[in-house]
């Protein structure tokens, strides 16, 4: 063979090599969004393989199966067959377990102000009905609840019958986490998942992503940016589901001790590595005073916090002092 020839051959044997490496870095991008968990939850992956698209449905699977055993209000699930067992005693699997140990901790730490064992005293408020339970009905609401009657093992659940628990409050936060699992598994570069303000972000090269905090008060406008990357952020706000009535607002997250919703808090933004303890914290932060809530998340490692709250007319930021790393920006009229 000539020179020539081998020069030619050597040029299209790198034009194939080059063709080849071209191919397998081609990253491909998808998004999709469904109405699950009563919100729109969005996904969106980077990923390398061109048949991503399966995994996406595949995930969105994972979380509507996770939903229907967790749910509340799912008359087929597994929570609901544990409320209406008349046994005192029943039998759990490791999800309900790593679930109600997360709320068993919170419950202790948060001094009892968590607590998914309100099941009653959160059917008593319904927000679409805009009416304010007597204190005959919150009474004996709150006195079937309280997590500290409830015991876990691996494999049971006690709770005295008559108490009934709702995760509304951690199980999105967990089913999320598990969805974003799966999807790391499957080789994704990047992936996003957004379950109405129950956010996880992962990104193989820990490229940041950029995040907007609702102002509480103003739907449209952002009181906050953060930048994070491999966290999972989740806001629990009061105006997320509520009422008013002579002024005064009436929202769906509760103090288990008074029975009304929970005052001067206005909205918590939790940032942490798990979306299920960041869901979790955010009502308890909520429902505490925000100083002691504060003084909570320094017990969580890689875990920080804002909270948004009302002292007369003033609206006012406290934070944790790590939030420094990830808050870009916030808005010049909040108090500090």
């Amino acid at each position: 063979m000539k020179k020539r020839d081998w020069i030619n051959l050597l040029i299209i044997v790198l034009l194939i090599a080059f063709s080849y490496y071209r191919y397998n870095q081609k990253i491909y991008h998808i998004k999709n969004s469904q109405i699950l968990m009563d919100t729109q939850v969005d996904i969106s992956v980077s990923s390398k393989n061109k048949y991503i698209d399966k995994s996406i449905d595949k995930a969105f699977n994972i979380i509507r199966n996770y939903n229907e055993k967790l749910s509340y209000y799912n008359v087929d699930g597994e929570l609901h067959a544990i409320n209406n067992n008349p046994l005192d005693s029943v039998n759990i699997d490791k999800s309900f377990f790593d679930i109600l140990t997360i709320a068993k901790e919170i419950y202790t730490e948060s001094n009892g102000l968590y607590d998914v064992s309100i099941a009653e005293l959160i059917n008593l408020w319904n927000m679409g009905e805009k009416s304010i339970p007597n204190d005959e009905q919150l009474a004996q609401a709150i006195k079937k609840s309280g997590f500290n009657k409830v015991k876990i093992s691996p494999t049971v659940l006690y709770r005295p019958h008559g108490l009934e628990i709702n995760l509304g409050s951690i199980s999105k936060g967990y089913i999320v986490d598990k969805t974003m699992d799966y999807l790391i598994k499957q080789g994704v570069e990047e992936a996003y998942i957004n379950a109405g303000g129950d956010l996880k972000i992962y990104s193989k090269n820990n490229k940041k992503t950029r995040i907007g905090i609702q102002h509480p008060r103003i739907a449209t406008d952002v009181i906050a940016t953060l930048e994070v990357s491999n966290m999972a952020v989740v806001t629990s706000g009061d105006y997320e589901r509520f009422f008013e009535i002579d002024g005064v607002r009436y929202h769906h997250i509760l103090n288990p001790k008074t029975g009304y919703p929970a005052q001067n808090t206005i909205s918590v933004t939790v940032i942490s590595k798990t979306a299920v303890l960041a869901d979790a914290l955010s009502t308890a932060l909520f429902v505490m005073s925000p100083e002691d809530g504060i003084r909570l998340i320094k017990k969580y490692p890689d875990t920080e916090a804002i909270i948004y709250y009302k002292s007369g007319d003033d609206l006012i930021s406290l934070k944790t002092e790590g939030i420094k790393k990830y808050l870009i920006s916030e808005i010049d009229f909040v108090k500090k």
